[in-house]
């Protein structure tokens, strides 16, 4: 187990996952570029997109807290470099750690055991790696084609429903993500969380509507509403 950790945590590890997360640091920060050459370029007004930009920062908190808990058992398991580029990479802990897990299994060692060796290692770190082909496949297959599909489709049907349609789809695809904990996992911690969010959403977004500074970080602020309240469940 000591040479285990040796190698998980040894210079070569280090090497390996920095390279991927200075990756992606050169990454947003060409995103972060074009992003403004964009905003220019429409004459977004400065203010605009840094209250964007503030309100972005401010809602990443609350989804911040869950990974963080998460890591610890990641660094447990496959130490601190694996674990500091994966949520670098990926920021989906839970599924990290379900593939691992699975990963591992195929050779019938779980990760928690004193049999996790070298070999179950290098089982989880391909079953991490290969759990985002999938994402990645399709991102590099399908996501340049959305502008054109997008296009497409405006020209056909009226954009005002196309409009609709999307708005749409993206508040469906939350809501099931909300009912599936509250149905699928009930708990009445997550009803009482859910409720309390939604209450502070609304109150921010109606109640307090002059409050301009405020409405930038209502859903980081509902987050940390419905935590809270599901803490004093």
């Amino acid at each position: 187990m000591d040479a285990l950790k040796e190698i998980q945590n040894g210079l070569g590890m280090w090497v390996a996952s920095g390279v991927m997360v200075l990756v992606i640091i050169v990454q947003c920060t060409l995103f972060m570029r074009e992003a403004l050459k964009g905003a220019n370029v429409l004459g977004i007004p400065r203010e605009r997109y840094m209250g964007a930009m503030r309100a972005a920062f401010f809602t990443t908190i609350g989804p911040a807290l869950s990974p963080a808990i998460i890591m610890i058992g990641l660094v447990m398991i496959v130490g601190v470099p694996t674990a500091w580029m994966r949520l670098c990479d990926v920021g989906a802990a839970r599924s990290e750690l379900g593939a691992l897990t699975i990963a591992s299994k195929v050779i019938g060692v779980d990760p928690s055991s004193p049999d996790y060796d070298l070999v179950a290692y290098s089982y989880s770190m391909w079953g991490m790696a290969l759990n985002n082909v999938g994402w990645m496949f399709f991102a590099v297959i399908l996501t340049h084609r959305m502008s054109g599909i997008v296009t497409s489709l405006g020209k056909k049907y009226s954009v005002k429903r196309i409009t609709y349609c999307t708005t749409g789809a993206s508040v469906g695809l939350f809501a099931y993500l909300l009912a599936n904990q509250i149905v699928v996992n009930h708990a009445v911690k997550k009803d009482v969380s859910a409720v309390a969010a939604a209450l502070a959403m609304l109150l921010i977004t109606y109640g307090l509507s002059k409050v301009k500074h405020l409405r930038e970080f209502s859903l980081g602020i509902a987050m940390i509403v419905g935590m809270a309240a599901a803490s004093l469940i």
